[in-house]
């Protein structure tokens, strides 16, 4: 019984031994290599298998996926090899390891199979060329830069950039292929910092905002006027080509924009003004005279922003002006022909009639730069008796009052909708919280001063011109251009708010390059004269008098909430016009 077990560990040994002299220069049995038999092989038939093995790795089709994209590549294009001397002397020494092991390991080898890895190697350099030869696989980063909104620069945060981990995709595709494993590998990204940091351009905004947080006031010959803060804060750029970010003022930029600002100050050919008779438009001009400005008033501006400009006038100097040069800058725009028109109805000869007429016979005329706003606002000014308005009809808290300038509003929805259907933009504008049947249902505007305001954009390449005309019971904008926009707007839909109603209008934009746009305008109506939204007295104090401060105004109005003229003005609310 004790000598059975010695026969047959001596039988296995002496099997081993005369099996392992036989396969001395071959593979032993039942081994694998990248999904291949090789067990038996010579040396010289294995080192080809191999070799042919390498072969067919260098042409796999690799597929790659990030969240910047994915990509397939030949997998030799990558840097992908086998190693085939290293992975020739792994497949021989398979169940050769340990001499003691050796007799188990051949015993083992009768009955399953074992495989050998593949030596796969990945050429960094070539792997980071190909994937960043690639430009899907790299998102550069974007750094901070300043924009003009609010009437300020503001700061427009940098957003990192991404590029595909090359030592990830290195490991990934080294796996599965040494794991025969399906082709297809997830790689991860890793970030790429902005040069420069949010807190660097952010403290370059606060400067300039501080330099132009008041309107500068200019005059040039006769004409006077007030420059915005947004007006003055698109004079700056920012320069990231340095190693340390600048925002600087643009000469150029100011002295373009002088001059358009105060086109109205110059004399003879320096002045130039569009005209409409039987729908053709014309441009009327003189010969001789002066213009704005000579490149000295530059300065004269440069120096009042870094000195704080304060409260005085400052006196630009003109220069001799060509008899044609105002003419060609008003030809340059492209207004050619009527491009909008929108008209609406009022009853004869009441006061807010005049207030409308008397608005129209402003704004008429005026005309935006492609690119450019026109805030009624601004360009109107306060409505006051001194500049010709009578008392006119408001919304105040729900209720219908009456105060100077009331019911410009309707001056506003015109132009309003004349500018809708002719493709404009708009930073902001406001619609009545009460609806009256002379206005669009829901695409409509409301007007106070200082607030709210109507301000139009232009996002067209071509100048656009605003042309009122009037009878004693309508009111017409007409919008001139060049026709560049297909515009089409859908019937207005109804949610409820409470008791309110919300209103939306849906407007389809085709531009003449064929790509399409959509955009959305709204609402919001009262149940009814006096009621919010939730059904409670919109003024519960109505009969009570109220004096309410601009700065407070402007810093905490809502809807209906802005006065009409005055620094303080005393009224039972506040007032938006009807």
């Amino acid at each position: 019984m004790l000598g059975l077990p010695i026969f047959l560990a001596a039988l296995v040994v002496g099997a081993w031994m005369i099996d392992t002299a036989a396969h001395r220069d071959r593979v032993v049995r039942n081994v694998k290599v990248a999904g291949e038999t090789v067990g038996g092989l010579t040396d010289v038939a294995l080192r080809a298998r191999v070799q042919a093995v390498a072969d067919r790795v260098a042409n796999t089709q690799i597929v790659i996926q990030t969240e910047l994209g994915d990509a397939t590549w030949v997998a030799g294009d990558l840097g992908v090899s086998v190693n085939v001397l290293n992975t020739f002397e792994s497949v021989m020494n398979t169940r050769r390891e340990g001499l003691i092991n050796r007799p188990l390991n051949w015993l083992s080898s009768l009955v399953s199979t074992t495989s050998s890895k593949i030596d796969v190697q990945v050429d960094l350099a070539t792997l980071e060329q190909a994937l960043y030869a690639n430009d899907q696989f790299e998102r550069s980063p974007v750094e901070p830069s300043a924009r003009v909104a609010l009437d300020q620069l503001q700061l427009v945060p940098g957003v990192p950039g991404k590029l595909i981990d090359v030592k990830d995709a290195a490991q990934s595709i080294k796996r599965v292929i040494e794991e025969g494993a399906n082709p297809t590998i997830q790689v991860e990204t890793v970030e790429v910092a902005t040069r420069f940091s949010d807190d660097a351009v952010g403290e370059l905004v606060a400067q300039a905002n501080r330099a132009v947080q008041t309107p500068l006031q200019v005059r040039l010959n006769d004409y006077e006027t007030s420059i915005a803060p947004q007006v003055m804060a698109g004079w700056f750029v920012l320069d990231l080509e340095n190693s340390v970010p600048t925002l600087d003022l643009d000469h150029a930029l100011i002295l373009s924009s002088l001059e358009e600002l105060l086109m109205p100050g110059n004399t003879g050919a320096g002045q130039a003004e569009f005209d409409i008779r039987n729908g053709l438009v014309r441009i009327i001009s003189s010969d001789g005279g002066t213009a704005c400005c000579d490149v000295t008033a530059v300065e004269i501006v440069v120096a009042a922003l870094r000195a704080g400009h304060g409260d005085r006038t400052h006196i630009l100097p003109n220069r001799p002006a060509a008899p044609r040069e105002a003419v060609e800058r008003l030809e340059a725009l492209g207004v050619v022909e009527k491009v909008a028109s929108f008209t609406t109805e009022y009853a004869c000869c009441v006061g807010r009639v005049t207030n409308i007429q008397k608005f129209a016979e402003i704004m008429s005329g005026k005309w935006i730069k492609p690119g450019g706003r026109l805030s009624l606002n601004e360009t109107v000014g306060r409505r006051t008796e001194e500049s010709g308005f009578v008392p006119g009809g408001f919304i105040s808290k729900g209720h219908l009052v009456e105060d100077i300038g009331g019911g410009v509003s309707q001056y506003a929805t015109t132009i309003f909708n004349a500018s809708v259907r002719a493709g404009l933009d708009f930073d902001y504008y406001q619609a009545h919280s009460i609806y009256f049947d002379r206005y669009p249902y829901g695409l409509e505007a409301t007007i106070s001063y200082p607030k709210p305001d109507l301000v139009i954009t232009n996002p067209t390449p071509f100048g656009v011109l605003i042309w009122n005309s009037w009878t004693d019971e309508s009111i017409t904008v007409d919008i001139y251009s060049t026709t560049n926009v297909r515009v089409t707007l859908e019937e207005p839909t109804e949610t409820p708010l409470d008791q309110c109603t919300r209103v939306k209008t849906e407007r389809l934009r085709v531009w003449q390059n064929g790509s399409e746009e959509t955009d959305y305008f709204f609402a919001t109506y009262r149940p009814e004269e006096g009621l919010n939204c939730d059904g409670t007295p919109s003024d519960p104090d109505q009969t009570t008098t109220t004096t309410i401060d601009l700065e407070s105004q402007e810093n905490g109005g809502t809807q209906d909430e802005a006065p009409s003229n005055g620094d303080t003005v005393t009224t039972t609310t506040t007032l938006d016009s009807e």
